[in-house]
């Protein structure tokens, strides 16, 4: 229950009064209160908790107990703030004022003070490993963020990383990305418990950042169904892996998450630079295409492009050959001319994918030419076209 020393004085500071510091057993907190004298207390207003709450107690009068979740509480006379707990011991240490001392608003400033200042202890702690694998891969992962940070990237693995020599043998990498809210962060144990399950055997578990991860499957089981032995074969069956996958994480926690895979490669010589592939992807995809959440690299070579090219010739070129694109700002000729393009501008299959009439989508397609002057349906100006719309959707947010 180690608290930073002037966290107490702070508060004193804040309410005008000292707070009477006590322990008592985590049990007592959560199941009968803090003695028999207070079981008639009222939660505050964003706490409030009903009666029938599960592991409650109480009498005909609001009488209620005090659940694990609840930071702190106000009866008649006293107001209690949980400030930590010793699993260990079963003990919990709380303070307690005078409820005239501080205000709700007041009482909602203490509790986020306790709350960021047990989070930045619980940073301090020393990571412990529960083996020496664990902490082999967790010290990869720092190693590849570095050289993907220094652009240094065509190093091989240090021999100190060789996990007994399974990055030797060719692998198929992903890079999984997680944008999960505080409560819901993703630790990769359970990442690597649910990944095992879908691979059907152990994986790589790579951890590179804060809720990111790469990690490496046998290639057997993501490819090795295809009837051709082609590449093209290949990318169909990662894409159709990397979709199932996503749906398995993303139904599994809350969160917005990003998936990219490549094609097999040997680790400890290639990992560095496939990893700075797949960042990229995920770069790509998440600025180009907002509503899709699975990037691979080969899908991106457009993109990768009009990326590279400087903002004001981007703008020059939409403004000289697109006219400014204002068509673009509108969201029916938006999805028209995406599902088009991704349907190999074909007009029959647009208009099946998009639940319209054929003639509804040619009306569509000869406003836009009337618009700027381009037919889409031509392939000159369906280049012209693609190459306008990835501009204009990386250029718009800036």
């Amino acid at each position: 229950m180690k608290l930073i020393p002037d966290l107490k004085q702070q508060i004193e500071a804040i309410i005008g009064t000292t707070l009477d510091e006590s322990v008592i057993t985590i049990e007592e907190w959560n199941q009968y209160g803090l003695s028999s004298a207070y079981r008639r207390t009222v939660p505050v207003a964003h706490n409030t908790l009903t009666k029938e709450a599960e592991g409650f107690i109480g009498d005909d009068e609001k009488m209620v107990g005090l659940a694990k979740d609840v930071s702190s509480w106000r009866t008649q006379d006293l107001i209690y703030f949980k400030v930590g707990m010793n699993e260990e011991e079963g003990t919990l240490l709380y303070w307690a004022c005078s409820v005239d001392a501080v205000t709700l608003e007041v009482q909602r400033l203490i509790e986020l003070l306790i709350s960021s200042h047990k989070e930045s202890l619980d940073e301090e702690q020393p990571v412990i490993y529960e083996n020496d694998r664990e902490q082999q891969l967790a010290e990869l992962g720092q190693w590849l963020r570095k050289q993907i940070e220094q652009t240094v990237q065509q190093e091989p693995i240090p021999d100190r990383f060789s996990l007994d020599g399974e990055l030797n043998t060719e692998k198929i990498p992903f890079l999984l990305q997680c944008e999960t809210p505080d409560a819901h962060r993703i630790r990769s144990k359970e990442l690597n418990k649910l990944l095992e399950s879908y691979f059907g055997e152990e994986i790589i578990l790579i951890p590179v950042g804060a809720q990111e991860w790469v990690f490496l499957g046998d290639e057997q089981i993501v490819t090795g169904e295809a009837e051709e032995d082609t590449t093209e074969a290949r990318k169909d069956l990662l894409n159709a892996f990397c979709q199932g996958l996503y749906e398995l994480v993303a139904s599994e926690w809350a969160g917005v998450f990003h998936l990219s895979a490549s094609l097999p490669c040997t680790p400890a010589k290639q990992l560095s630079p496939v990893t700075a592939l797949l960042q990229e992807s995920v770069h790509l995809g998440r600025a180009f295409h907002v509503a899709q959440h699975i990037h691979l690299p080969w899908d991106l070579q457009l993109e990768r492009l009009v990326d590279s090219i400087p903002v004001q010739q981007r703008l020059r070129f939409i403004q000289e050959t697109g006219k400014g694109t204002v068509l673009f700002s509108d969201s029916e000729t938006l999805a028209t001319l995406e599902t088009f393009f991704n349907l190999d501008c074909n007009v029959s299959e647009t208009a099946k994918r998009l639940f319209i009439h054929r003639n509804t989508l040619v009306y569509r397609l000869d406003k836009i030419k009337q618009e700027i002057g381009y037919d889409v349906r031509n392939f000159e100006s369906a280049v012209l076209v693609r190459l306008l719309l990835l501009m204009y959707k990386v250029t718009k947010k800036l």
